[in-house]
Formats: structure tokens, C-alpha cells, sequence
């Protein structure tokens, strides 16, 4: 009886990383697309709009994520978690209500202390609520594990954006900011009502608790990612508010430019983060979460570095030549010293959303934190003194602590040995066998 359970269980386990790899290998497809797009869309802004363009259009995404990082603090990746054990409506309705409140407070900060221009504020407001909102959408949809669905969304709003705003360079010859800016109306407009489709028909019953508990737990689960997702957008991007001081908003647009590049190496991260998150959460088996977590992590690693090393072995002519200025010549170098910030970083999507999915959001804030001081002092000491390269330099610092530190919280609480984390054949064998499977699926 004892062994056919035991057999039971390793062909049960089989089957679920096959399905789980399967999504993996799905989500990654999309984002490889979706990141794709992206690229294109840094090459077409800095092709068209220089280096001054790429940096204004930097600093206003980054306001828009600062705005949406306050929203999401009762509606972001706590709804996911939050999700399979509260009722739907009593999510989603105090989640929209402190979307609508927060647009409009945070935008009217920034536009008063002058870190987004005025004449901007009410396309702040209102680009952040349909993103916020889409964000609160795309929550609920992972919660509903419909990765196919948050999927389909993002390639829409990345190929509207693109669409758009080539339409409005080319064919209405808008050669401003103003055309990014209403490009991305079209875009987050069209992953609202995507979200919104997809996520009420999949509406499920469930039990009702007190409004009272869901609020508090909302909120309870909510601050702890959104202080430690907070900080974390202040380790990816307060490099840029110092550079723009210091080196104005050229100097910004290069510095983005190189950064969109090298974190684009992030999308096999990221894509592996998703299916993880939503099968951590939606499991109580602590040992399989744990070799999930240590699998993948080795996975992302060996397939980020092969990333990677195609864009430290192109020259600095051929970033010239793809964005049609001298000045973006310094991109490989940023690359440089991104490189290995970025390779050891996207190991820590994996730690993160274990975290995350075993309800121990506090951990990730923490690690964030750590990040964050050492963004402030290395980026006042390093960045006034040595531009867009101190700036590399900076982020690669935050990134290695933060990574390290979660490395040792993970081992120390799932006794876990570093050489487990070493790549042997099965995991090789795994791979392969996986990614031959995803080519000679046949179409349904």
C-alpha cells in the first residue's frame, strides 16, 4: 500500500511539472514576444526622439510606476495569494476604490514637487488609474492560475503601444513626447477591457467573510509587498532622478536605453516567476515548493547568462547603427556594467515569488530594503562622480545584496545545501526533454 502511494505521488509530481513547464515554456513564448516588442518600441523612441525623448518618456513611465506602486497596495500580487480564499467582490470592489483614490493623490504630489511636469499631471492621473486597474485585473486572473489570459493581454497592450505610436510618428507626424503619451492611452485602454473580459467570466463562488477581515487582510498582506515592491522600484530606478539632476535628461535616456536592453534578459525570469507564484500558492506541500523553487532557479540562471552573452560580445558600432546616434555608443557599456547585477538578479524573481506564495511577504521587503541603502549611498557617492556608468555600477550592488540575502533566508528556512542549487544532468536532461516537447507539440 505504502509503495503504490508513493508511486502515485511521483507520477502525480511528474505530471504536474510536465504542466508546469508546459505554462512555463507558454508564458515564455509571450513574453519573449512581448519583450521583443519592446525593444523595438526603445529603438523606434530613440531613432525618432534622440536621447532628450528617451529620457523624458523614462522619467514619465517611472512616475506612472511609483503611482501604480501606491495602488497596489491593495491591489497587487497580495490578490493573487489572497484570491482562492476570499470572495471575489470583496477584493476587487475595495481594490478599485483605492485605485481611483490613489491616481489622484500621488499624481497631484508629483506634479505639485515638480517631478512630473504640470502641464502632464491630468495624463498621469489617468494613465495610471486604467493601469492601475489592469494591474488589479491581471491580479485576480493569477489568483484564477488563467496564465493564458495575462498572457494574451500583455502582447496586446505591447503591440497597440507599437502600432500607435508609429501610426502617430509616420502618418500624423507627431515628433514629440505627446505621441507616446497617447499611444499609451490606446495601450492600457485595450489590457483593461482584455482583463476585464477574461476576468468576469471566470468569476467562482466562494465562501464570504466578514468585509471587515478581507480588508484587514487586504492590507496586512498588501503593505508588505507593495513596501517591498516600493523599495524595489527605487533600486531599479532612482538612478534616474540622480542622473537627470546631475547629467539632465539625455544622459537619463542613454542609461534607459541600456537598462530596457539588459533587463529584457529577465523575461525567462519573469516568465518562470509567474507559473511559480501561481502554483506556490495554490499548494500546501512545503517540500514540493521547495525543489520547485531550487529547480528553477537553476533553470533561469543557465538560460539568462546564454542570454547574455551575445550583447557583451556585439561592438559599441552596432548600438550606433540600431539607434541612429553617436550618443547611444555608451549603451554596451552600460550593458557591461549591468552584466552581472542582472545574471545573479534574475535568480531572485524565483526566491521572491516562494516567498510571496508562502505568505512570508516581509522577507522580500527586506531583502528590498537592504537593496534600497545601498542604491542611495553607492548612487550619491558613485553616480555624480562617474554618469550613466556609476549608475551601472550602482544597480549591480543592489542587485548581488539583495539576491544574496534572500539566497541565505531560503537555505536557512528550507534547509537547504548551496550545492543543491549546482546544475547536474537531470536537470539538463529536464530541460531538453521539456523544450522538445513544447517544439513538437502539436497544434490544437
Amino acid at each position: 500500500m505504502i509503495l503504490t502511494n508513493r508511486s502515485n505521488w511521483i507520477i502525480t509530481k511528474a505530471r504536474n511539472d510536465s504542466s508546469m513547464f508546459k505554462k512555463i515554456f507558454y508564458t515564455l513564448s509571450a513574453k519573449s514576444f512581448t519583450s521583443f516588442l519592446s525593444l523595438v518600441i526603445v529603438i523606434v523612441t530613440a531613432r525618432y526622439l534622440g536621447a532628450e525623448g528617451r529620457g523624458v518618456i523614462s522619467i514619465f513611465i517611472l512616475n506612472v510606476a511609483y503611482v501604480l506602486m501606491f495602488i497596489e497596495f491593495a491591489g497587487g500580487g497580495a490578490l493573487v495569494y489572497l484570491l482562492p480564499r476570499f470572495n471575489f467582490y470583496q477584493l476587487i470592489i475595495p481594490a478599485y476604490g483605492w485605485a481611483f483614490i490613489w491616481a489622484g493623490l500621488v499624481s497631484t504630489l508629483f506634479s505639485v514637487t515638480g517631478l512630473s511636469p504640470p502641464e502632464y499631471h491630468i495624463h498621469l492621473f489617468f494613465i495610471s488609474l486604467i493601469h492601475g486597474l489592469t494591474a488589479i485585473n491581471s491580479g485576480m486572473l493569477l489568483g484564477y492560475q488563467r496564465i493564458k489570459a495575462h498572457n494574451i493581454s500583455g502582447i496586446v497592450q505591447v503591440l497597440v503601444l507599437l502600432a500607435a505610436f508609429y501610426t502617430l510618428l509616420e502618418y500624423y507626424h507627431i515628433l514629440n513626447f505627446d505621441a507616446y503619451l497617447y499611444a499609451l492611452y490606446l495601450s492600457f485602454l485595450s489590457g483593461l477591457v482584455i482583463t476585464s473580459i477574461y476576468l468576469f467570466k471566470e468569476i467562482q463562488p466562494v465562501a464570504t467573510q466578514r468585509f471587515r477581515i478581507v480588508i484587514i487582510e487586504m492590507f496586512s498582506k498588501g503593505f508588505f509587498v507593495q513596501i517591498g515592491n516600493l523599495l524595489q522600484l527605487f533600486n531599479y530606478r532612482l538612478s534616474y532622478y540622480i542622473l537627470e539632476f546631475y547629467f539632465g535628461s539625455a544622459s537619463v535616456g542613454i542609461y534607459s536605453t541600456g537598462v530596457s536592453l539588459a533587463e529584457a534578459l529577465w523575461l525567462i525570469s519573469k516568465s518562470t516567476a509567474l507559473v511559480q507564484y501561481a502554483r506556490i500558492s495554490n499548494s500546501t506541500d512545503a517540500e514540493y515548493n521547495r525543489s520547485l523553487t531550487i529547480k528553477l532557479v537553476k533553470f533561469t540562471f543557465i538560460a539568462t547568462v546564454a542570454l547574455l552573452i551575445p550583447f557583451l560580445i556585439l561592438p559599441e558600432r552596432f548600438y550606433i547603427m540600431l539607434f541612429k546616434h553617436a550618443d547611444f555608443a555608451e549603451v554596451k557599456q552600460v550593458i557591461i556594467y549591468l552584466s552581472i547585477g542582472v545574471a545573479t538578479f534574475s535568480v531572485s524573481g524565483m526566491f521572491s515569488h516562494f516567498f510571496s506564495g508562502t505568505g512570508k511577504f516581509h522577507i522580500n521587503t527586506l531583502a528590498s530594503g537592504i537593496g534600497f541603502i545601498i542604491t542611495v549611498v553607492a548612487g550619491i557617492i558613485i553616480i555624480p562622480r562617474y554618469g550613466i556608468l556609476g549608475a551601472g555600477i550602482t544597480a549591480t550592488f543592489s542587485y548581488l545584496a539583495i539576491t544574496i540575502y534572500q539566497l541565505a533566508i531560503f537555505c536557512r528556512q528550507t534547509s537547504t545545501g548551496l550545492s543543491e542549487f549546482l546544475p547536474n544532468r537531470d536537470d539538463l536532461a529536464l530541460i531538453r526533454e521539456e523544450i522538445r516537447k513544447f517544439i513538437d507539440r502539436k497544434p490544437v
